[in-house]
């Protein structure tokens, strides 16, 4: 896949699909580090949970110096919590609690890290308290203000015209995207209080059953916010482009002869620190097998090579005797039978075994043939 355009490649292949995981680009900047940089898209629609509205600002004048004002959001917890996943941020699962202090004190805490680009981490804590008292009394200021100021949300306002008395007013100031002037309810004197307990009473019951969870998941949201320097609002221009997150990770290149050599070097290193090195046989310091000791010696190595006393068991090949197959060895070797010389008592000639025994039975000595015939006359 082309690193330029990965994403549009990912966003065409996968156009019918809700993409749950951030796009990244990778490129290889050296033979051992890769960039890579994961990109978040955030719904800017009305109703996509991903940003809210937190007010106007004031951002110029028109050209009669009317003053002109801009709606603004905040990043709301599906689309931090995307931003972290993209950036890889940890949480401490010890630290990363919530506790009750009291009866109506909730206390989150949260523990994140992020790795930079150096291989090191940036760390951050936060806290979060709720308390239901100092939030009842926040509850009962904002519903006053509304009954008194009026309600602009559409939807809020048309339930209360539903329930309690009133009257529908137009701001000219503020106007709609359809080119109508904005409007809002305004409860009665007569029905104040009412829509104030029963507001708060609506409030309070759903606070009371989320507090904890509120609790850890607005530290969660702060360590991210921290850790990732994102702006507490944003215009609705600058969230129609994309968040971009960019690492840089050890990824070595196992393609790069270079890297295949570091890297075995290393594992060889590991081995020793691990099992220990081989020890180094020590250096021979005797000078019996040296060149010049050959040289002297007075015998030829030629011939000597020829000599089966001097033939070495680590020269022949495994299995094969050290003698020659013709040889018989000494072991198996039959003892020689002593044999008797006879000799001619006329002559002194020696004679054999057989004329020894036929001179003896029949001239009485033994004689050699020779003799015989003159023993005869």
């Amino acid at each position: 896949m082309n690193n330029v355009n990965a994403l549009a490649e990912i966003q065409s292949k996968y156009k019918n699909c809700n993409l749950l995981i951030p796009a990244a680009t990778t490129v290889q900047i050296n033979p051992f580090y890769k960039c890579s940089v994961m990109e978040v898209f955030a719904d800017t629609s009305k109703n996509s949970g991903d940003i809210f509205s937190v007010g106007k600002v004031k951002t110029g004048e028109d050209k009669d110096g009317k003053a002109i004002y801009t709606e603004v959001f905040s990043l709301a917890k599906p689309l931090l919590m995307k931003l972290a996943t993209a950036a890889g941020i940890q949480f401490h699962p010890e630290y990363t609690t919530v506790s009750r202090e009291n009866t109506n004190t909730y206390v989150g805490k949260a523990y994140g890290a992020v790795r930079l680009p150096d291989g090191s981490y940036k760390t951050h804590a936060e806290t979060k308290r709720i308390c239901l008292d100092d939030e009842e009394a926040k509850y009962r200021l904002e519903f006053i203000d509304k009954s008194i100021m009026g309600i602009h949300e559409y939807r809020a306002a048309k339930a209360a015209s539903g329930m309690f008395n009133g009257e529908w007013k137009e701001d000219p100031d503020n106007i709609t995207p359809w080119g109508k002037p904005d409007r809002y309810y305004v409860i009665a004197d007569s029905d104040r209080g009412k829509y104030v307990e029963r507001s708060m009473l609506v409030n309070m019951t759903l606070l009371r059953k989320t507090a904890s969870e509120k609790a850890q998941t607005g530290a969660i949201l702060r360590v991210v916010r921290a850790l990732l320097g994102i702006k507490g609002t944003y215009f609705l221009k600058e969230l129609s482009k994309p968040f971009a997150v960019p690492s840089v990770t050890f990824a070595p290149d196992y393609n790069d002869p270079v890297v295949r050599q570091s890297m075995l070097q290393q594992g060889m290193a590991s081995m020793g620190n691990m099992f220990g090195t081989a020890a180094v046989p020590p250096a021979i310091t005797s000078d019996a097998f040296t060149v010049d000791a050959f040289n002297n010696l007075d015998i030829d190595a030629e011939v000597e090579t020829e000599n089966s006393a001097f033939l070495s068991d680590l020269n022949q090949e495994e299995g094969e005797a050290i003698f020659d197959s013709a040889e018989t060895p000494p072991w198996d070797q039959q003892p020689d039978q002593e044999t008797q010389d006879y000799q001619c008592a006329g002559c002194g000639a020696e004679i054999s075994e057989k004329v020894h025994i036929f001179s003896v039975s029949k001239y009485g000595r033994p004689l050699c043939l020779s003799c015989q015939k003159g023993e005869g006359r």
